[in-house]
């Protein structure tokens, strides 16, 4: 018995790929870290302020300095956002290549029983999967070991 992809947790064919959260909260939670990282070593640097202004040091420069290190480490956290977000990328591309092969592999193996070189298909179906497994999978891996890629 075939289960429709409705039932499975599969998405339709064509549906757009968009997660749980929409693109405004993906943006919303991209831009917070930044900010919120910003705000708290600027909180953080105010107390040390408050610490230096006990000790006998005083004026604005205490408190640009303050800024100017809350502003360094915001551009530090959006920085590694986007390096993550090129990370992810890449990751996900890889899967949809794979996807892309395997899929077509496997459409090939399903209808090898009508063609007349059945053992033939099959066996270039089965090539396929090995070469995508070999060749796409290792080359996007950050850290594969080739000992381990070989077996």
């Amino acid at each position: 018995m075939r289960v429709p992809p409705s039932k499975c947790g599969a998405l339709p064919r064509g549906a757009p790929v968009v997660g749980i959260m929409n693109r405004k909260m993906v943006s919303l939670r991209k831009a917070a870290l930044p900010v919120l990282g910003g705000l708290f070593v600027f909180v953080l640097l105010m107390l040390v302020y408050q610490l230096s202004t006990h000790f006998g040091l005083a004026g604005w420069p205490l408190i640009w300095d303050d800024f100017v290190g809350a502003v360094l480490v915001a551009v530090l956290l959006y920085l590694y956002e986007r390096r993550r977000d090129r990370y992810l990328a890449e990751r996900l591309h890889t899967i949809a290549l794979m996807n892309h092969h395997v899929r077509n592999a496997l459409q090939a193996i399903k209808y090898a029983r009508y063609s007349k070189d059945d053992v033939r298909v099959i066996e270039q179906a089965v090539a396929r999967i090995e070469w995508a497994l070999r060749e796409i999978l290792p080359a996007n891996l950050p850290h594969t070991n080739k000992k381990v890629a070989a077996d």
